[in-house]
């Protein structure tokens, strides 16, 4: 597949001197830094928009709260069965 090129017009200044800085620290070119911010945004936005949490596996995100939550929700639901 072939690489398509695009033009991007009227950068604010204050997001051209990000980039351009970003660049500079990392090593990379302003091209490569752009690319890597868009496709960081596309990933994200993907994750918005996945309906299986995957990408909650393994993130160790669940808190003491949720876990409680989920044991009290556990306790309801054998219950409801017993009756």
């Amino acid at each position: 597949m072939s690489n398509v090129q695009y033009t991007i017009r009227s950068v604010p200044k204050d997001v051209d001197m990000y980039l351009r800085r970003q660049a500079r620290l990392r090593g990379r070119s302003l091209n490569n830094t752009v690319l890597a911010y868009v496709e960081d945004a596309i990933k994200r936005e993907a994750i918005k928009q996945d309906d299986d949490f995957s990408w909650l596996i393994g993130s160790n995100t669940i808190d003491a709260a949720s876990l409680r939550a989920i044991k009290e929700a556990k306790k309801y639901d054998k219950q409801k069965q017993q009756s």
